[in-house]
């Protein structure tokens, strides 16, 4: 069974977000709103999205500083800016981030259909809980030394050497337990000085014995 989107919107106006979570609810997604800056920014920190839909000029706060955030932390997560502003930086701004640009106010069509074409760009990976490895563990990614930093039944994040653009698939050995895993790429960013390449990978397939004996790892490292 496919898993529905998970969309977040954050917009301060009631009636505003009201309307949006309507539209998209009937577009079979799942849609958690978040009226204010501080919250949204609490749900990004404890859920995994496929979408973010802000507004740029809140009460108090610049929703294009969570863009941002949000570029660095969820990278595999689309965009959607919109603002009623008449401000012709901001689609530049929506630009620099990857993200989409929508002036307010919007038409449920096109709504819908700016919010299916971002979505139809995301490699849909199975939905797992995520644990984050504090320190990391160490694995030989693609031949080079890497830590894991966060795992789940379906992938891992890595943080490896930037001496190049990982591939597209690649072997990441445990060595203290001779395991081998085949991953594939999902995203991958470098750090501000450029030293360090982050990447997020899937299981290729999660069938295999090794797959299974991942699992067993997760789980014990969620115990």
């Amino acid at each position: 069974m496919r898993l529905p989107f998970r969309i977040l919107v954050l917009e301060d106006d009631a009636n505003t977000l009201s309307g949006i979570e309507e539209v998209l609810r009937d577009g079979g997604y799942l849609v958690t709103g978040a009226a204010t800056y501080e919250a949204a920014k609490r749900l990004l920190a404890l859920t995994a999205f496929d979408l973010f839909l802000t507004d740029v000029h809140l009460r108090g706060y610049n929703g294009l500083n969570l863009v941002r955030q949000s570029a660095v932390e969820h990278p595999e997560m689309s965009i959607i800016i919109m603002t009623g502003f008449d401000d012709p930086m901001m689609e530049i701004e929506a630009g620099r981030y990857g993200a989409e640009f929508l002036r307010k106010p919007i038409a449920p069509d096109t709504l819908v259909d700016t919010v299916g074409r971002r979505l139809a760009l995301i490699r849909r990976q199975r939905r797992f809980s995520r644990k984050r490895i504090t320190g990391g563990f160490r694995v030989v990614a693609g031949g080079r030394p890497a830590a894991v930093t966060e795992v789940s039944y379906g992938g891992l994040r890595l943080e490896l050497p930037n001496t190049g653009e990982v591939p597209g698939s690649f072997d990441v050995e445990v060595t203290a337990i001779g395991l081998q895993l085949t991953v594939e790429t999902v995203w991958s960013r470098s750090t501000d000085d450029g030293a360090i390449l982050v990447c997020g990978a899937a299981l290729s397939n999660d069938s295999t014995e090794a797959a299974r004996t991942w699992r067993n790892i997760v789980d014990r490292l969620n115990a």
